[in-house]
C-alpha cells in the first residue's frame, strides 16, 4: 500500500532509534518525555514521502510552521529498517491521550 502525502500516521518505531540523543535531538520539541519500557516509539506525524527504499519521510515542526509559515519545515526520514509498523488513521487525538494516561513512549509533530 503506498501512502499518500499528507497521510496523517502513527508510526511505530524501535526505542533505541527514537530515544538516541541525535534523534531527540530534532524530536524533542514534540516529544512527551516519557520512556515506556518496551521496545516501541510512537510518532504522530504526516508523510511526505514512502517511495524512498532507504526509509520514511515525515515533516517536522508542523505545528510552529502552522503558526509562523516563516518557520523552516524540515523533513525527517526514518529508517525502514527502524520501522515497526505505520498505523493510518484520520484523527489520533484520543489514541495520543490514550497512550499518555499509559505510559506509551510518543511523539506528536
Amino acid at each position: 500500500m503506498r501512502l499518500k502525502v499528507n497521510t496523517s500516521t502513527a508510526i511505530v518505531v524501535k526505542s533505541s532509534w527514537a530515544n538516541s540523543c541525535a534523534i531527540q535531538f530534532f524530536l524533542r520539541r514534540a516529544h512527551n518525555g516519557s520512556r515506556a519500557a518496551d521496545q516501541g516509539h510512537v510518532i504522530f506525524a504526516r508523510v511526505l514521502d514512502d517511495s524512498d527504499i532507504r526509509g520514511l519521510w515525515i515533516e517536522l515542526n508542523k505545528k510552529e510552521h502552522d503558526a509562523d509559515p516563516a518557520v523552516e519545515q524540515p523533513a525527517l526520514m526514518i529508517p525502514w529498517a527502524e520501522v515497526l509498523a505505520v498505523v493510518v488513521g484520520d484523527d489520533f487525538a484520543s489514541t495520543i491521550v490514550e497512550g499518555k494516561k499509559r505510559g506509551i513512549s510518543q511523539t506528536t509533530i
